[in-house]
């Protein structure tokens, strides 16, 4: 209890903080003023995947290990092509969207409406088949949709008020087109796992898709810190790529607040090169053990309770906000639609605790089993999902 409890505040700290600096890097008024949100991000997954080549290649992760397995066995040309590149790409696009969206809203708005991505999973979960239609489920797709719509509503007819709501729709979209690509990946993971089998054409004699208590009484437990290393250089070349084309980083970046000094006249020094580069690497960092945080507390506790924690993270979240960036929800109705996603979220996970445990079917179709979807979990549960398609 006593390593769960400090595996839990290593993922709030590395969480919260990244957020933090996600806002300060970003924004136009109060921030760093960093105009390549997309480009930053980019470096941000280079070092994630250098320090996940130094995790395997110098603490020697293999078969051997009694606690986490990195397989050394290369996926083929196939897979690349049908599933790991698909997958970074949505992936890449989700938090390129999700940094992006940070010029334009404030963190508190972005964490509540992030929240919402459970919406798309089911809606998308319905409409390939992976999910059983339960109109609870649609109950909990309306409402959450219902709030959305509350915090991005503000009611104003002056000229000033209207083009603060503009800039706000305009973010709370970006945040909305990540939370859609997070589902969509989501869905077409649980689709690869399902179709396996036949993407294989070998017959398997092992249950299709174990979820994670049954593969952490088996004891093999795949280490996310491999899938991390294939899919961080596809997710940072994408990104670079799309940097390019929206942000227009080149030779500008060089003069932003990240590289150069000076109030009227910008000057590049060594000493600002150095904290550029510094605050590039820090995120990174921070992605990398908040990854090894994760993956420690699913090797002790229930899924369920990374997803409450989660729930408390995000509260956290938006209460670091108010505090130390001064962010403000706007009157009655974005406070009512906070309250009315992180309340449906709650439920959600309820709803989804009350089948595990009533029917023993998350999301179950013809004798198969998949984890049910979490915005707390989603990363965790792409990386241990990717490492079972790798093995077979």
């Amino acid at each position: 209890m006593h390593n769960l409890a400090i595996l839990i505040l290593g993922w709030y700290f590395c969480s919260i903080t990244l957020s933090l600096y996600n806002k300060w890097m970003f924004d136009p008024i109060k921030g760093l003023k960093i105009a390549s949100p997309i480009l930053v991000t980019s470096f941000h997954q280079w070092v994630l995947w250098f320090l996940s080549f130094l995790y395997i290649k110098y603490l020697r992760l293999n078969e051997g290990s009694r606690s986490t397995t990195i397989r050394h066995k290369l996926p083929s040309l196939k897979f690349y092509l049908k599933y790991l590149i698909p997958t970074a790409i949505a992936a890449a696009g989700d938090i390129g969207f999700g940094s992006l969206s940070f010029k334009y809203i404030s963190l508190t708005v972005y964490t509540i409406i992030k929240s919402a991505s459970i919406a798309f999973v089911l809606l998308f979960g319905c409409l390939f088949g992976l999910e059983k239609f339960h109109w609870k489920l649609a109950l909990i797709v309306l409402i959450m949709f219902a709030g959305v719509v509350m915090m991005i509503f503000a009611p104003s007819n002056e000229t000033e008020q209207v083009k603060d709501r503009s800039t706000l729709v305009l973010g709370s979209c970006l945040v909305l087109v990540s939370s859609c690509l997070s589902g969509l990946r989501w869905v077409y993971t649980q689709l690869t796992l399902k179709k396996q089998d036949h993407y294989d054409g070998v017959a398997s004699t092992e249950p299709a898709v174990p979820d994670l208590r049954t593969r952490a009484a088996s004891g093999t437990k795949p280490h996310p810190i491999h899938t991390i290393y294939q899919l961080a250089p596809i997710m940072g070349l994408a990104l670079f790529i799309t940097s390019l084309i929206v942000d227009k980083p080149f030779p500008s970046i060089f003069q932003s607040n990240l590289f150069s000094t000076g109030d009227e006249v910008r000057v590049v020094t060594v000493k600002s090169v150095m904290k550029g580069l510094l605050l590039l690497v820090i995120p990174g960092i921070e992605v990398f053990f908040m990854t090894i945080c994760e993956f420690g507390i699913l090797q002790t506790a229930h899924v369920l309770t990374l997803s409450i924690a989660g729930i408390v993270k995000e509260l956290l979240t938006i209460v670091c906000g108010m505090l130390l960036l001064g962010e403000r929800l706007k009157g009655i109705h974005n406070w009512a639609g906070m309250c009315i996603i992180l309340l449906d979220v709650a439920y959600y996970n309820y709803f989804r605790f009350q089948q595990d445990h009533k029917e023993n079917s998350f999301m179950e179709k013809d004798g198969e089993e998949s984890v049910p979807y979490s915005v707390t979990t989603d990363s965790m549960m792409q990386e241990y999902e990717l490492d079972i398609i790798v093995s077979r």
